[in-house]
């Protein structure tokens, strides 16, 4: 008879229930430390902290920050630029700046173009390898400032560059 019970358990599958007794009390083992560690470990949030609980007052405001620029300078946008590199196979370089004026100067358009042609005339002269990384487009916005400085004559306080696509 104890080898007709043996035999009917194998084909059953034999301890199908112990399997689930054992999930079910893993499940129960896992739920019940992770309560017990959120109630012993993390402070319940209806304390309130004695060092916040004196101190009720905003905290002082920042100081600003003092820019590369003053306060009162004005940015004046220079249309596109799009030009030719001085490469053997043509390259086409897009580039977007803007000057920065000191306040009281006039929106001349004679300042723009004469900035925007120092800029096509640089860039000319220019190879793809001359701008590669980060210290040939440093070099690259070093010029173009130093141009525009010398062509304001006193009146540009700096160039920034917005963007430079290649093609």
């Amino acid at each position: 008879m104890a080898k007709n019970k043996a035999k009917k358990e194998k084909q059953d599958g034999g301890g199908g229930g112990n399997y689930l007794l054992s999930l079910i009390a893993a499940v129960l083992l896992g739920a019940g430390g992770g309560a017990a560690f959120g109630f012993l470990a993390i402070p319940s949030p209806s304390q309130p902290d004695a060092t916040h609980a004196e101190d009720t007052s905003p905290p002082p405001p920042a100081a600003p920050v003092a820019g590369r620029f003053p306060a009162d300078a004005i940015e004046l946008a220079i249309p596109s630029v799009i030009t030719d590199l001085g490469t053997d196979p043509k390259v086409r370089a897009r580039l977007d700046v803007s000057i920065i004026v000191a306040h009281g100067t006039p929106e001349s358009t004679t300042l723009i173009g004469e900035v925007r042609e120092d800029v096509i005339a640089y860039l000319k002269g220019l190879n793809v390898s001359d701008i590669e990384g980060v210290r040939g487009f440093q070099n690259l916005r070093e010029q173009l400032d130093d141009r525009a400085r010398i062509r304001g004559r006193g009146a540009v306080l700096g160039l920034l560059i917005g963007g430079l696509v290649f093609e």
